[in-house]
């Protein structure tokens, strides 16, 4: 991420947000909801987005949201959404190049 620019838009609502979460974990109509987006579908598209353009910084060839996030299923919990748990080696590098607090 170093070198990277910085999330612009809602993305750092969001990603505050998440870093501020007990446990780092979410839904993802939460983290929208936390953006100011209408509905899951934008922080969704965003989150999607940044994770894609970290990880083909990082050489990867088709990253996805779970290189910066553990997906847990709805069915181990009495949520029916999934919830999106924060990686700590995202979170400490996102604080490190100052894109969260």
């Amino acid at each position: 991420m170093q070198g990277m620019r910085k999330p612009g838009g809602r993305q750092p609502d969001f990603l505050q947000a998440h870093v501020d979460a007990p446990g780092g974990a979410l839904t993802m109509t939460r983290l929208a909801e936390a953006a100011n987006y209408k509905a899951y579908r934008g922080a969704n598209l965003r989150y999607g987005i940044l994770a894609d353009r970290i990880g083909r910084a990082m050489g990867l060839e088709t990253p996805g949201i779970d290189l910066l996030v553990e997906l847990i299923r709805p069915e181990r919990v009495s949520n029916r959404e999934w919830i999106l748990v924060l990686k700590p080696a995202f979170a400490a590098a996102m604080r490190r190049v100052g894109w969260v607090e």
